[in-house]
């Protein structure tokens, strides 16, 4: 009897083994997996898989921080009768970027300082007119590379793609009179731009300081045509070399602005460089019309004489129109003779006086034939000048441009010359 039950047992040992082999692996193993996945889960790892062999365990996951990854680590190698054989429990490479009026903040996790100073120093690069905060970007040893990505990092890197087409931004210009000077704002796609920009600033012209230290440089703009030094800088050229420059602005998501004292001839001018800069777009026109740049308010005598000789000329031939004939350019003789007496004052200024001799023509006549008419008028008294022995050193005669008639600038009696100070 006493052998029978040995055998029995004998017999069911190996039985009662194997059913709890079978019971650990399609019961204990599963509880023992779910509960390992319930703690990666609690501390916010994603994308974690959870391997048990008999009493062996093995994770992997990402983790949102390293006060998350040794939570779970800790709490995993507290869990019996498991042993923690393979934890690669990680923290993902990641950077966020938040972009605040001129500040970029970083903020995320790397492996190591080198790579977070590579990437400052490639975001400065791109846009080194924002002010970089990387405080709150972490280094951890816990770090690891997405799949894909290669060091150094590059600005084709996929992991910074969403962040460096975020900072692409189109060209800005603004240029303003401020405090007597022409202050220059905006950012533009290259130093040789900005440098080439001050120096069209510069004329002597006007005389005016010119300011470009808010002119931003980044070449990681959006095409456009402020990125063309060829488009823009005939404009500014021609724009700011009147003895009165105006203000110009072309902003992102805004119609090109101008305004300026101009003449006719100056604004067709202007608005045909700067179609290829404006395309299609409308511009906002603030343009103040004169006969001619010599009419701009402000501008600076060239002609140099002491003062008092200086204003005694300019009472002498202030307002002094010299009318003729519709459609004639025949010097009547009563300007001839009003003219003679113009010749003592100029003799007492002597040879130094530069005068400009302008016709001006019938605004509402045709552009062409005024415009000549005008011309041959402003030739007739230079002539006459010249003839009774005006000693300027330089009398420039010519056309005028046309203002209409009611305009503040508008001469005073159409189909007459002008006689100016340069």
């Amino acid at each position: 009897m006493r052998f029978t039950v040995i055998l029995i047992m004998l017999v069911l040992i190996p039985i009662m083994i194997v059913m709890h082999v079978w019971d650990y692996l399609e019961n204990g193993q599963l509880r023992l997996v779910d509960q390992a996945s319930a703690i990666l889960k609690k501390h916010g790892v994603h994308g974690s898989t959870v391997d048990v062999r008999f009493l062996d365990l093995s994770v992997t996951g990402d983790a949102e921080d390293e006060t998350s990854l040794e939570a779970a680590s800790l709490e995993l190698s507290e869990l019996g009768p498991l042993r923690l054989v393979s934890n690669r429990l990680s923290i993902l490479t990641k950077v966020r970027a938040r972009l605040s009026q001129e500040t970029l903040t970083i903020d995320g996790w790397m492996a190591d300082q080198d790579t977070a100073d590579s990437l400052r120093g490639l975001l400065l690069k791109l846009r080194p007119d924002l002010k970089l905060e990387t405080d709150q970007l972490k280094i951890s040893k816990y770090v690891r590379w997405p799949e894909g990505e290669k060091l150094p990092l590059e600005e084709t890197s996929p992991m910074l793609k969403p962040i460096i087409t975020a900072l692409r931004v189109p060209a800005a210009l603004e240029i303003r009179r401020q405090d007597g000077k022409l202050v220059a704002t905006g950012i533009l796609p290259t130093l040789e731009l900005k440098e080439a920009i001050q120096e069209t600033l510069n004329q002597p012209s006007h005389g005016l300081a010119t300011d470009v230290s808010q002119l931003r440089v980044t070449n990681h703009l959006l095409p456009g045509p402020l990125t063309r030094p060829e488009t823009i800088l005939p404009f500014l050229r021609s724009f700011f070399s009147t003895p009165s420059p105006g203000e110009f602005r072309l902003l992102p998501g805004q119609n090109p602005h101008l305004k300026a004292d101009t003449t006719r001839a100056l604004e067709s001018a202007w608005l045909n460089m700067l179609r290829p800069v404006t395309g299609s777009m409308r511009v906002d026109l603030q343009l103040v019309q004169h006969p001619s740049i010599f009419h701009f308010p402000g501008r600076r005598i060239q002609t140099a004489l002491p003062e008092e000789v200086l204003q005694n000329v300019s009472n002498l031939i202030t307002q002094d129109f010299i009318p003729f004939a519709p459609g004639s350019s025949l010097l009547s003789a009563e300007m001839r003779t009003h003219l003679t007496t113009l010749i003592p004052s100029l003799l007492t200024a002597g040879p130094a006086l530069r005068l400009v001799v302008g016709g001006h023509p019938e605004p509402n006549g045709n552009l062409q034939v005024e415009a000549d008419l005008a011309r041959q008028r402003a030739e007739q008294v230079r002539s006459f000048l010249i003839e009774q022995g005006a000693p300027c050193k330089e009398i420039l005669a010519m056309a005028f441009d046309p203002v209409p008639t009611g305009d503040p600038h508008a001469p005073a009696q159409p189909s007459s010359v002008e006689i100016l100070i340069q």
